[in-house]
């Protein structure tokens, strides 16, 4: 019998703090791990890893990379030790080249935040092997998409894909803060980006540098944005998101979530 392709994922990760916290993402997220407790392994796409062309983590035992500065020193303690899966890297990397791309596998890579946050809420046992494929430095939302497009049949081989960026991601352009308000920019922002993602409407959010409202407040770089082409590019042609999750954290920052398939 043909295993059922799975869904892709799209989470904002918000802050390195959020593990720290009770705000309702990380409820979510641990019930979303409980949905997905049956996989195979995770294939993130981070924010927090670029490079010149796609690479991916090829280590049997990926180290937690605490890839932030200034904040409480018990946050520099966590550990997240999943097994990499290189077995699951070479597939990947066939994938890509096979669509006629390139790509790297680093043996060295571990896990940035991008990935260790989120998994720590939805599997806290880490048993689940992870592996992470980078973002591109030319942050090209179709480069990305023809990325996520790329790898699709790992599906149907039980890997969970992920893309861990921010719905709304403004920093270096709004104060963020606890307590702070949502802006009516983000909110409009927000809207636009869950219709098209809804709706399905690829073009658009390929496009949204030019036709969403306040994209360069809401993504003053893409680097938080395009790991969702690439989760919904791997959901293949045709895929439609679904609001798993909306909430806000420090005002502006988003920390929605999107089921793609």
């Amino acid at each position: 019998m043909d295993q059922i392709a799975l869904p892709t994922i799209f989470l904002s990760h918000g802050a390195p703090t959020t593990p720290m916290e009770d705000i309702p993402a990380r409820e979510f997220w641990t019930e979303l791990g409980k949905a997905y407790r049956e996989v195979a392994a995770v294939l993130c796409i981070s924010a927090h890893w670029e490079t010149s062309r796609p690479a991916v983590s090829g280590s049997a035992a990926p180290g937690t990379i605490h890839d932030f500065y200034g904040f409480p020193g018990e946050l520099y303690e966590i550990a997240y030790p999943a097994p990499g899966a290189p077995e699951l890297a070479q597939r990947v990397a066939q994938s890509l080249v096979g669509a006629g791309l390139t790509c790297d596998i680093d043996g060295a890579r571990g896990l940035d935040h991008g990935a260790w946050v989120p998994l720590l809420s939805m599997f806290p046992a880490a048993e689940i092997p992870v592996v992470q494929l980078s973002i591109q430095h030319n942050l090209d939302p179709m480069a990305h998409l023809r990325v996520g497009r790329a790898i699709a049949d790992l599906r149907e081989e039980n890997v969970l894909i992920i893309g861990s960026g921010g719905a709304v991601h403004p920093l270096g352009y709004a104060p963020l803060g606890p307590g702070a308000p949502t802006d009516r920019w983000a909110s409009e922002f927000f809207r636009w980006l869950d219709d098209a993602v809804t709706t399905g409407d690829v073009q658009s959010l390929v496009d949204y540098r030019t036709i969403a409202p306040y994209p360069e407040r809401a993504h003053p770089r893409p680097d938080h944005y395009v790991p969702l082409l690439v989760a919904l590019g791997a959901a293949g042609e045709g895929a439609t998101g679904k609001l798993l999750h909306e909430s806000w954290y420090w005002g502006d920052l988003s920390m929605a979530a999107y089921e793609f398939g």
